[in-house]
């Protein structure tokens, strides 16, 4: 059952740049990063949509977080490095399905230009995601990953829900075999073995880079199952670690059974260099419904850290710089978690809201 709603109160204050760039820059310069390397990212990613004020809020409920907002922190946690990452849906100045088109190709067009990203895998599927015919839903979705050494990295998140000619699935499919994956297909279906309705096709995500790492995901969206089953699925990639979801998801939801008030998430990924077969399967545990507020989040998520043999030491610093408020007033900042294991090391992501418009999102994304 969802926990209570209590009023939900937000900060109206400044532009979606103003936000952006300074919550970069209080992230990236408390791990040790390129501030100024990381604000110039922001303001690309950002402008022009990012001019206008919070306060005058869009008709435009964004994928990027649960509460609507267009732009998502996240921090990706190992023994070796911390990754610091945004998300962002450029907001259309039309409020339709092709406006978002023309801002997210804007973006697109300064990722390559001024950052060096690479368009070549889109360029091979846009026709398939960016339709001209009846396009409906969210466009694009662009990401940049920073580091402690080298450039940022881009990727992009596409919708294979683009328009009702054409299924997810059969979206999915061909945008498979035109990037060279076409047996890759193969793999999608044996996980998805409950079908397409429980298991649904959300998100198909590319680098924006070239090279035999470069990543091609598939994402998917499942509903009413439990952790043991989605775990057993994972067992496609070779890299997975079984056994570990179940106690990541009690931990994190305090639930036992299948997750059915937010539905879990979960990728495929895969590369040239690891052909048709998927070199990685991550699940993404949804946080926001399960606890009482940020601040049990943080507990629970400290917990898996420590259970998984990392410190939660970088996690709770960034944790600060990420909170605008008290962890225990609200409960909208955490997003999702995930963790995998691989070759004994271990990899935990937390990703923050940036609860511009709610402190107690509701549900999303239910079935039918």
């Amino acid at each position: 059952m969802e926990l209570p709603r209590p009023e939900s109160r937000v900060s109206t204050e400044g532009t979606l740049l103003d936000y952006g760039t300074a919550t970069a820059a209080r992230l990236l310069g408390s791990a040790g990063m390129d501030v100024e390397q990381g604000r110039a990212v922001l303001r690309g990613m950002l402008s022009p949509w990012g001019e206008r004020p919070i306060s005058r809020r869009p008709d435009w409920h964004s994928d990027v977080c649960a509460d609507g907002s267009p732009i998502e922190f996240s921090a990706a946690f190992s023994d070796r490095c911390t990754q610091i990452r945004v998300l962002v849906e450029a907001v259309p100045d039309e409020l339709t399905t092709p406006g978002a088109q023309k801002s997210a190709l804007a973006l697109t067009r300064v990722l390559i230009e001024d950052f060096g990203a690479a368009d070549g895998r889109l360029a091979a599927v846009s026709d398939l995601f960016l339709p001209d015919e009846d396009p409906t839903g969210f466009a694009m979705m662009h990401a940049a990953v920073f580091t402690p050494a080298g450039e940022p990295e881009f990727k992009i998140y596409l919708n294979p829900n683009a328009n009702s000619r054409m299924t997810g699935r059969q979206r999915t499919r061909e945008a498979l075999e035109s990037l060279g994956f076409g047996k890759a297909w193969d793999a999608v279906v044996e996980y998805a073995r409950r079908g397409f309705d429980l298991d649904r096709i959300v998100y198909f995500g590319l680098d924006l880079s070239e090279g035999p790492e470069s990543r091609v995901k598939v994402y998917f969206r499942h509903y009413d199952i439990a952790p043991a089953d989605l775990d057993a699925c994972m067992e496609i990639a070779a890299s997975h670690e079984p056994g570990l979801l179940g106690g990541f998801c009690r931990t994190l939801t305090g639930r036992v059974g299948a997750i059915r008030d937010q539905p879990l998430v979960s990728n495929l990924t895969f590369t040239d260099a690891g052909g048709c077969a998927p070199v990685s399967a991550t699940a993404y545990v949804p946080l926001w419904l399960y606890a009482e507020s940020d601040r049990a989040a943080r507990d629970r998520i400290s917990s898996v850290m420590a259970d998984v043999g990392l410190s939660d030491d970088r996690y709770r610093s960034l944790l600060n710089h990420m909170a605008r408020r008290t962890l225990s007033d609200g409960r909208g900042i955490h997003t999702y978690a995930s963790v995998r294991v691989h070759r004994g090391r271990p990899r935990m992501t937390t990703y923050w809201s940036s609860e511009l418009y709610d402190r107690y999102p509701p549900a999303r994304y239910q079935r039918g």
